[in-house]
């Protein structure tokens, strides 16, 4: 039986000049962080794993979960996850606590694939593709006058990818000439996205929708703030658009509530962020139960992007259709980060307009020890 041996916490970190800052309607910022945790095994076999958000909190949390986990079984996650949720419950699970250990179960994920020489979708249902269909998460709000909006969306275009996301939410005048300059960008068949982060009410937010509605919107991400179950429930009974969020939400409690609630048409973990690869798959197949299509939200490094590929090849087509227009799609974001584009020996390779399932056991992937050492920051 495979025991860990050793776990090893990086912490990563890729600071631009604040000129060129960008974001989204609740603001900006010219860094981006996230960590990087290393599983070993008593065999010698290595595996990694991302855990979302500022490294300089996960670090304390991984120091508390280290001793949970070394000595163990690789294939006992779930038993240790329940001794620390139960041990530490009044720390809720809407933190970095919960980052930590998702970057520890893909972590473990990969060193067991490895062991078995399979790849981690084959390990966690079975690769229905290897072709990945992508669309750009781009047009931020930008204080950078070389990188607005119509430089995004044309950068955006010049990709075959299956349509573009792009950011509203900074009032329904904003949001209306932004969505139009898209269309005209996009044309008319590609897949148009907007994002809210979480900006409006749903007063607001359905105000949004019904001016946006003529420019052919395929979903709104986050019009509501995380906790606004019962405005979600409300403005997706009433909005022309579907609904999606899931990003600032936490674990299969929070999703159940989300989905129970009918709250989203679209449901997207953060697996990074919500607990791993093992409550991403629980998400899912409440979300498949309740006949919603899922869109895992990906934005972070490298390795959270390779994993969003293999838990979107292991989920089954159903209730998705394998064509467009409603594919289960990857989110791939285009904005400057450089813990995305130079953290790996090999890039993920894009192929008119797809991602391609990295080759090799494992997540498929291999860290450039250089880039990790010229943006690690503990």
């Amino acid at each position: 039986m495979p025991l860990i041996e050793r776990l090893a916490f990086t912490g990563l970190e890729y600071a631009f000049a604040p000129a060129r800052a960008y974001g989204m309607s609740r603001g900006g910022g010219f860094r981006r962080q996230g960590g990087l945790i290393e599983v070993e095994t008593d065999q010698g076999v290595r595996g990694i794993g991302e855990a979302f958000g500022n490294p300089l909190v996960t670090r304390e949390y991984f120091r508390m979960l280290e001793p949970m986990f070394v000595g163990e079984s690789v294939f006992d996650f779930d038993h240790i996850e329940a001794r620390v949720r139960n041990a530490m419950y009044h720390l809720g699970v809407g933190n970095q606590l919960t980052a930590c250990l998702a970057g520890i179960n893909v972590a473990l994920h990969d060193a067991i694939a490895r062991g078995f020489g399979v790849r981690v979708c084959d390990l966690i249902g079975g690769c229905g593709t290897t072709r990945i269909p992508a669309y750009a998460s781009t047009g931020f709000f930008s204080d950078d006058p070389d990188r607005q909006l119509g430089h995004m969306l044309a950068e955006a275009a010049s990709h075959p990818f299956a349509g573009a996301k792009i950011k509203i939410g900074r009032g329904i005048r904003s949001d209306v000439d932004r969505v139009r300059q898209a269309r005209e960008v996009l044309g008319p068949d590609r897949l148009l996205i907007v994002d809210i982060n979480g900006a409006y009410t749903a007063d607001v937010a359905l105000e949004c929708a019904r001016a946006i509605e003529p420019f052919a919107i395929h979903w709104i991400e986050e019009p509501l703030p995380p906790g606004d179950l019962a405005g979600y429930a409300e403005l997706r009974a009433r909005s022309p658009i579907p609904i999606a969020a899931g990003e600032a939400h936490h674990t299969v409690r929070d999703f159940r509530a989300l989905i129970e609630g009918r709250c989203l048409d679209i449901v997207q973990p953060s697996i990074p962020a919500a607990g791993g690869l093992t409550e991403a798959r629980r998400i899912a197949t409440l979300a498949q139960a309740a006949n919603l299509r899922v869109a895992p939200h990906v934005w972070g490094g490298a390795v959270g992007l390779a994993t969003a590929c293999h838990f979107i090849a292991a989920l089954p087509a159903s209730p998705h259709t394998d064509h467009p227009p409603y594919p289960l799609m990857l989110e791939y974001d285009m904005s400057d980060n450089r813990l995305r584009t130079e953290l790996l020996k090999t890039s993920l390779k894009l192929e008119a307009g797809h991602v391609l399932l990295p080759d090799g056991p494992g997540l498929g992937i291999e860290l450039d020890p250089a880039a990790v050492d010229r943006y690690r920051v503990c």
